[in-house]
């Protein structure tokens, strides 16, 4: 839950620093192919799963990304999936993986997946609460960036772009109501 909390709050501090236009990159796991739900009530029924890694909002021609996800002990992972005819990879999720594109780079302007990940659900119903499937920084990303920041390539001038790394959810204590952040600054009067 801390983990959550921090990944949040680092978020709504980010946004709430930059202007009201501005948009914090990010990198999120989901749960289904429309990248939508980043939040899924109970375990899945079915044990195989593929969850997929999207990055939103980096405003950049992405050369490369490098980024870790932390699974947790109720999923197993099975194996990391690009698109070899665009892209190449070193490494692998759980450990560090890191994702280069081939002939053109990719168009972070919109969102753009990543990635796929094959899995193994091992929990049952919601015995098990809050189990979060975070995305952290490569373990050889600068030593002085926070746990939770992404970097990430543009072209052409390769230079850094850093962005957060975001946690997704099994089973939370709290239920998630889907709104937009026009919405909740609307509760709080801007």
């Amino acid at each position: 839950m801390k983990k959550i909390l921090v990944v949040v709050c680092a978020v709504a501090f980010c946004l709430g620093a930059a202007s009201a236009d501005a948009q914090v990159p990010y990198v999120q796991v989901y749960f289904d192919s429309l990248h939508t739900e980043s939040v899924l009530e109970e375990c899945p029924t079915d044990p195989q799963g593929t969850l997929y890694v999207v990055a939103h909002n980096w405003g950049i021609w992405m050369s490369g990304i490098e980024y870790q996800i932390n699974y947790p002990p109720e999923m197993t992972f099975l194996g990391d999936f690009i698109d070899e005819d665009r892209q190449l990879s070193i490494g692998s999720s759980p450990t560090g993986i890191s994702i280069a594109w081939k002939n053109a780079p990719g168009a972070a302007f919109v969102s753009l997946r990543l990635q796929t990940v094959s899995v193994w659900y091992t929990c049952d119903g919601c015995q098990v609460q809050n189990i979060t499937v975070t995305v952290v920084k490569h373990p050889v990303s600068d030593p002085t960036q926070p746990n939770h920041m992404v970097r990430a390539v543009d072209w052409p001038d390769e230079a850094d772009h850093w962005g957060v790394g975001m946690a997704s959810v099994i089973c939370p204590t709290v239920p998630v109501e889907e709104t937009t952040w026009g919405g909740i600054k609307a509760q709080y009067g801007d």
